[in-house]
C-alpha cells in the first residue's frame, strides 16, 4: 500500500470582518442603518486579491455577540457575513463567526472556545478550508489581520504573524510575531 499523497502547503490569511473588511459605524461616521448596511474598504478588497493571486487561502472571522445578547438572530448574522463575502468579490474561502458574548444571560451563550482571544474560531475556519481543499497551512505561512485587541491577542497566543487592519489596508504592514500590537 502506497502512502497517501502529501497535501500542499498553502499560505493562510485570517482577516477580521468588522473594521478590516466591513466599515464600522465609526468608519462611516454614522450608525449602521441595519444589518445589510454594508460598505467594504476598497483597499481591503485589493489586499485580498493580492493574497489570492499569490496562491493563498482566506478565512474571514467575525464576532457576532449581538446574537447572544438578543440584538439580532443567527440567521441575520450569517446573511450579513455572506453579504460581506459577496461585496469583497467572493475572495473569502470561508467565513466563521462567534455568536457568544460574555454578558449573555444564558451560560451556553456567555462562555465559548471561539471568541477571541480564544483560538476556536480561527482553528475551525482553517480546518474547514483544509477539509475542502486537501491542503495544509503551516503556521509560518499564516497571517492574521485584525483591528480588535482580542483578535490580535489570539494571534500572539498562537504565535501567528499578525498586523493591525488599518496598517494592512494602507500598505500591507510588517507582520509582528508573537506579541500583540497596539495602535
Amino acid at each position: 500500500m502506497s502512502p497517501p499523497p502529501s497535501r500542499p502547503a498553502v499560505p493562510m490569511l485570517f482577516v477580521e470582518v468588522e473594521g478590516v473588511l466591513r466599515k464600522t459605524p465609526e468608519d462611516l461616521g454614522r450608525p449602521w442603518r441595519g444589518p445589510f448596511d454594508i460598505e467594504v474598504f476598497p483597499d481591503a478588497v485589493e489586499r485580498l486579491r493580492l493574497w489570492k493571486g499569490a496562491g493563498g487561502r482566506i478565512v474571514g472571522f467575525s464576532h457576532q455577540g449581538g446574537v447572544a445578547l438578543g440584538e439580532t438572530d443567527e440567521q441575520t448574522a450569517v446573511r450579513t457575513l455572506w453579504t460581506v463575502r459577496e461585496r469583497v468579490g467572493n475572495l473569502l474561502d470561508h467565513v466563521v463567526l462567534c455568536t457568544h458574548h460574555p454578558d449573555a444571560t444564558m451560560p451556553d451563550q456567555a462562555r465559548c472556545w471561539c471568541r477571541p482571544p480564544k483560538p476556536g474560531m480561527l482553528i475551525a475556519g482553517q480546518h474547514e478550508v483544509a477539509l475542502r481543499q486537501q491542503e495544509h497551512y503551516p503556521i509560518w505561512m499564516a497571517l492574521l489581520v485584525a483591528r480588535s485587541p482580542a483578535a490580535l491577542q489570539a494571534a500572539a497566543d498562537l504565535d501567528l504573524d499578525h498586523v493591525e487592519g488599518d496598517v494592512w489596508r494602507r500598505d500591507g504592514g510588517v507582520p509582528t510575531s508573537g506579541v500583540a500590537t497596539e495602535e
